[in-house]
């Protein structure tokens, strides 16, 4: 069975003081959990009785790659008292990227951090943008060399396939290609009226793109230009554990509105092809 997660990317500003209308919410529109990106300033505790009150998995969070490093038990301790199954090294500095002299020293050291969440019954992850496939190691996308160079055992795939198609990739190439390390699968959409890339969301603030960006705008799961009816197939083969209806920024509209449109759309299209098959 495949649970369905809402990324609490989309409400950061709110969360400090919001947390539990947000969680709230997100349980009235059908989430079975929700992706933290820190733990907002709130107490562990705090965190822990909302998610229990409404029914809601911590599914995930997102961890900077030096914080993961310098402090990685306690990194890891938290989580797992939350119930976190799973964990996502971010932002990896940019000198120990595939193609620099740092890459092996970070291979080494994402090896030992996956080793200390497997201890604690987490799996790491890695989670794709658009710049792990604009950046290359020679002639290759740094997202294949991370992929290629690290074991899948003790680091598993997050692809966010928007950002795998923003990023200049092949979102169902990927899907094929990684298909037994993908747990965690996002499922980010936008709109464009022509070919653009993009490396991530901070590159265009709260805007929309304008015309340099063929006005770019993220939208939700299922109402911009990402095939995911095509793309679905290949998500269930992957089977995943968790669907993150994912996009970045509601500009003017309701996010909770935005977020209960995705959700509606990705379940009724997996059990359309669950169906079939």
């Amino acid at each position: 069975m495949i649970l369905y997660a809402s990324p609490t990317f989309l409400f950061r500003d709110r969360c400090p003081d919001h947390m539990e209308e947000i969680m709230k919410r997100l349980r009235e529109c059908g989430f079975d959990g929700i992706e933290l990106f820190g733990m907002f300033g709130l107490a562990r505790e705090r965190i822990l009785t909302l998610s229990r009150e409404n029914g809601l998995h911590i599914v995930c969070d997102h961890i900077p790659y030096g914080e993961f490093s310098e402090n990685t038990e306690a990194c890891v301790s938290a989580r797992a008292a939350l119930g976190c199954r799973y964990l996502t090294v971010d932002r990896i500095p940019e000198m120990l990227l595939p193609g620099r002299p740092g890459w092996s020293e970070a291979v080494r050291e994402i090896h030992r951090i996956g080793k200390v969440c497997r201890d604690q019954g987490i799996q790491l992850l890695y989670h794709s943008h658009g710049y792990d496939l604009t950046r290359k190691a020679g002639n290759v996308p740094v997202l294949d060399r991370i992929l290629e160079d690290t074991d899948p055992e003790l680091l598993k795939f997050q692809p966010d396939l928007g950002w795998i198609s923003l990023g200049g990739g092949d979102p169902a190439a990927y899907l094929d290609r990684w298909v037994d390390r993908c747990p965690v699968i996002h499922l980010k959409d936008y709109y464009a009226d022509g070919p653009v890339l993009l490396d991530s969301p901070y590159v265009l603030g709260e805007k929309r793109g304008g015309e340099a960006f063929h006005h770019f705008e993220f939208r939700p799961s299922g109402y911009g230009v990402m095939n995911y009816a095509a793309l679905m197939p290949r998500i269930l083969r992957c089977r995943p554990e968790w669907i993150t209806t994912d996009h970045d920024m509601s500009y003017e509209r309701d996010t909770f509105s935005d977020m209960a449109m995705s959700l509606r759309y990705v379940k009724e299209l997996a059990a359309l092809y669950t169906q079939e098959d």
